[in-house]
């Protein structure tokens, strides 16, 4: 299992990549502009059955979201260290 983190924002060709990485039992940590993803209505559709999303919820705000905007769960710096913590590898 692997922690796929994206920092660009949804228009980079580099984000598509990274979620496609992605398989069942991975996570997807969305950082920087990536976390544009995750107030996309149709995320789901963009990564495989099983995938866990997260986003940095400092980030998420400060590019002018609401936290109920989120389709996915919302993680403070120490939720990022946690989630790193688990798993065997990160990619980014």
């Amino acid at each position: 299992m692997a922690l796929i983190i994206v920092k660009k924002s949804p228009s980079e060709k580099i984000s598509q990549f990274l979620l496609n990485l992605a398989l069942p039992q991975d996570k997807v940590l969305f950082v920087q502009d990536g976390v544009i993803f995750a107030a996309c209505k149709n995320l789901k559709n963009l990564v495989k059955e099983g995938v866990e999303l997260f986003a940095l919820k400092e980030d998420f705000i400060a590019r002018g979201f609401d936290e109920k905007d989120s389709e996915v769960t919302l993680v403070d710096y120490d939720g990022w260290v946690e989630l790193i913590e688990k798993e065997e590898k990160v990619i980014s």
